[in-house]
């Protein structure tokens, strides 16, 4: 049995020391004696093969509406530490339950499952020694055109698209040429002398989508991809 993702998210939490747990059905809240964590699962986008995790940090009236903010973004520092996107809501108070809190949303790449949890798009990419951590697809091919006639001597064409969530930070640009490298499954791709010929970016509700072109000069390939 793998790790969930709701676990994952519970043990970074208790990690900062938030007491956290999956949220009570119904909404139910037991009585606190200091701020919590209620972990439970969002949406799930395949299109854009991202989870979402609701977070609800609540922290008894007495304590003060500070503790619960103060908790939240102890909360949100944890939960970017394992690649989670944070948006965060306002303190609010709820009468009814006597309680301060503050509704955290952490997106990550992959899918949740009922016993495993996939942190990326099912690959890793890295340029360099740069891990490409935004990186959503990837697809390379070889053509034939112009003086080129024969598919050995074609260059490879590769895109690359990444989607930067909001607050993310663009990494610095490679030196060219420079190495790309594939990993899934057991094997890797590795393109050799590659240089950007394109790029094009879009923003949309979950941050900035990024779509960049570029070619090899060759490709090598290991184990079992």
């Amino acid at each position: 049995m793998g790790q969930t993702i709701i676990d994952r998210v519970i043990d970074a939490l208790q990690a900062v020391a938030i007491r956290a747990d999956e949220a009570y059905p119904g909404g139910r809240i037991p009585a606190l004696t200091g701020p919590v964590a209620a972990v439970r699962l969002g949406k799930v986008d395949w299109s854009v093969r991202t989870t979402a995790v609701q977070v609800t940090v609540m922290s008894p009236s007495e304590l003060g509406g500070a503790v619960c903010e103060t908790t939240a973004l102890r909360a949100m520092a944890a939960l970017q530490e394992i690649d989670g996107t944070c948006q965060k809501g306002l303190c609010q108070f709820d009468n009814v339950a006597d309680v301060f809190y503050t509704e955290i949303t952490v997106e990550f790449f992959g899918t949740a499952m009922e016993d495993s949890w996939s942190a990326g798009p099912g690959f890793a990419i890295t340029i360099g020694a740069q891990t490409m951590k935004w990186a959503t697809g990837f697809s390379s091919a070889r053509k034939i055109g112009g003086d080129v006639t024969a598919l050995s001597s074609a260059k490879w064409e590769f895109t690359l698209e990444e989607l930067m969530g909001p607050g993310s930070v663009d990494p610095p640009d490679p030196v060219e040429p420079f190495v790309l490298t594939v990993v899934r499954g057991n094997g890797e791709e590795i393109y050799f002398d590659c240089t950007w010929t394109s790029v094009s970016r879009e923003d949309t509700l979950k941050g900035i989508r990024q779509v960049r072109g570029g070619v090899a000069t060759s490709r090598a390939i290991s184990g079992v991809l």
